[in-house]
């Protein structure tokens, strides 16, 4: 079993008069990086030279100097048997699109060797993703800056260490001290609630969940959202039950996961950014469309494995289907626009115990699950 928790990250800095001072490098977004380090996170690597982890951008920015992990974490997945399994992490990552919109991408798998010892000895079971989302974000990792701070603390709870330690990486050192982190960070850059994606092979079968909604269910995929139950997030936790093993995704399962995980990062940032002007913090022109387009790009440009015709073949069936896919980027943009524009009551009222921050979760976790739906049954 696969799980990915991911943080939306928003940035805005463009919008601020000499960018807030962000560094040109890593060119975020650009075909080349232009760099082989990101300050404070780790090495960059293009996914063509290493298969470890389920496949993201052509890419990404290595987080291990950023994120640690101060102990093992050990799940029970299984609702009928007190049995715990090591979930081992495997990746930690950092993607951005360059515009606004990027993510901390933290991976796990469950220990292959406890599932199917389990199995032998009990025979079939049934693991409760639910369970195995809320044990998860309720688990502590440490967030080492690189200004000396060490922060310890559950990944429900871990954004602002993050936001501080993309600020730290991508603003200049000469520009540290006149553009104030707090200041800046709680205007143009914000972190979000994290969420997790699960792929289930069919060595994991799933549990019912007792709160679920199905967003795709087809012969080849189904996807379906629950609820961790941590801080009351509504569906925070997208689930794809396969008909194949851990290691063989499909171009389907695969653009699911891409793009549902990607269009909610870019949906969080838009919300942020319309916050952001509703509250005064922020002003300036941001169109969604540019986005959501680069993204769809991307997706259809992911460049294979070297030295995998499998990985090979499954690239050009994904971009095979986003060809065949007949979504139109500027409508796309226009609803998920008005699925997280701030009401009234957001503008005239704020942020009340919560309340309305609450509602801006639902907004962009309802957003990406409407355009995914959208995206992967309006093809042929």
């Amino acid at each position: 079993m696969f799980i990915s928790i991911t943080f939306p990250v928003a940035d805005f800095r463009n919008l601020h008069p000499d960018n807030a001072g962000r560094l040109d490098r890593p060119a975020w977004g650009r075909a080349d990086p232009q760099a082989k380090f990101a300050r404070g996170f780790g090495s960059i690597h293009t996914r063509t030279k290493s298969g470890n982890g389920f496949v993201g951008e052509n890419y990404y920015a290595d987080c291990d100097n950023l994120v640690r992990y101060p102990g093992q974490y050990f799940l029970t997945p299984i609702p009928s048997i007190n049995r715990p399994i090591l979930a081992y992490p495997f990746y930690r990552r950092f993607y951005f699109d360059g515009q606004m919109s990027g993510r901390f991408e933290l991976g796990f798998r469950l220990n292959e060797g406890s599932i199917y010892e389990l199995e032998e000895m009990n025979g079939a079971l049934e693991y409760s993703a639910s369970s195995i989302a809320r044990e998860l974000l309720e688990s502590y990792l440490r967030v080492e800056l690189s200004d000396g701070r060490k922060f310890t603390q559950p990944f429900s709870k871990a954004m602002d260490a993050l936001r501080d330690g993309w600020l730290l990486s991508s603003t200049k050192n000469s520009a540290l001290h006149s553009f104030d982190i707090e200041t800046v960070g709680s205007s143009y850059v914000g972190v979000g609630r994290p969420f997790v994606f699960i792929r289930a092979g069919v060595e994991t079968r799933l549990a019912n969940e007792r709160q679920m909604r199905n967003l795709l269910e087809h012969d080849d995929l189904r996807l379906f959202i629950t609820r961790s139950g941590v801080h009351e997030q509504h569906f925070d936790t997208a689930v794809t039950p396969s008909k194949l093993s851990l290691d063989q995704e499909t171009a389907k399962e695969r653009l699911a996961r891409l793009f549902y995980t990607q269009i909610r990062a870019l949906a969080f940032a838009h919300s942020f950014y319309l916050r952001q002007i509703s509250s005064g913090k922020i002003s300036g022109p941001k169109s969604l469309e540019p986005a959501v387009q680069s993204l769809l790009d991307r997706l259809a440009g992911l460049a294979p494995l070297e030295d995998r015709r499998d990985d090979e073949l499954t690239c050009d069936e994904l971009r095979k289907i986003l060809e065949r896919t007949d979504v139109d980027p500027g409508r796309l943009a226009l609803e998920i626009e008005a699925q997280v524009k701030p009401s009234w009551l957001r503008q005239h009222i704020g942020g009340f115990f919560g309340y309305f921050d609450r509602k801006a979760d639902i907004a962009v976790g309802a957003a990406a699950s409407a355009a995914t739906t959208q995206l992967l049954s309006s093809g042929p």
